[in-house]
């Protein structure tokens, strides 16, 4: 088990909520990844991708990509969940790129 495995415990049943696929990768370097979608009518949009990251003080970093903006949220373990779900509002809140 790798460290960023330690997640998994908050970030499975938070995804499972919105419906999103978390890829995990467990080799080096771990990895746990999340392609954000929103629904618009009968037809869902890319809003950007989310990806965890480990900082060496024991925190996770949250960071959330789309074409034109990224942003970054450090957090303690205990405030995952809650910081992926800004980052996850931020992201379907914002205006398409297309």
């Amino acid at each position: 088990m790798t460290d960023l495995a330690r997640v998994d415990p908050m970030l499975m049943p938070w995804a499972e909520k919105h419906k999103l696929h978390v890829y995990r990768c467990d080799h080096s370097p771990a990895l746990r990844s999340l392609i954000v979608y929103y629904w618009i009518g009968t037809h869902h949009e890319c809003a950007g991708h989310m990806w965890l990251e480990l900082e060496e003080d024991g925190r996770v970093s949250v960071h959330g990509a789309s074409p034109d903006w990224k942003e970054q949220k450090t957090v303690s373990l205990p405030e995952l969940e809650s910081a992926l779900e800004d980052m996850f509002q931020t992201m379907i809140g914002r205006p398409t790129w297309n």
